[in-house]
C-alpha cells in the first residue's frame, strides 16, 4: 500500500464534471415532479395540466442553478488548490491488488 496525496485538481474540469452531475439528478427530480403534479390534477388531464406550466420560469432557474452549480464548484476547486499548498491536500491509500 501506498500513500499518496491529491495537491491539485484542475477547476474547469471539475466544475464541468459537478455541473453535468446536478443537470442528471436535476433533470430526473424534475421530470418526476412534472409528472406527479400533472397527475395531481386530473380534471383537466395530463396534457392540460402540463400546458399551464410556466417553461420560462422553469427554464430559466434551471439556468441559474446550473450556472450557480458551475460557479460555486469552481470557487471551490480554486480554494482547494490553495490550501493543498499549505496543509498538503486530501491523502488516499493505493492497494497495489
Amino acid at each position: 500500500m501506498s500513500t499518496r496525496h491529491i495537491v491539485r485538481i484542475s477547476p474547469l474540469h471539475t466544475s464541468i464534471l459537478l455541473t453535468v452531475i446536478y443537470c442528471l439528478i436535476a433533470s430526473i427530480i424534475a421530470i418526476t415532479a412534472l409528472v406527479v403534479s400533472a397527475f395531481r390534477d386530473r380534471s383537466d388531464g395530463f396534457v392540460s395540466a402540463l400546458s399551464h406550466a410556466d417553461f420560462e420560469n422553469i427554464l430559466v432557474a434551471i439556468l441559474l442553478n446550473v450556472l450557480l452549480i458551475f460557479v460555486v464548484a469552481l470557487g471551490v476547486s480554486m480554494l482547494y488548490n490553495f490550501l493543498a499548498k499549505y496543509l498538503g491536500g486530501i491523502e488516499i491509500t493505493l492497494d497495489d491488488d
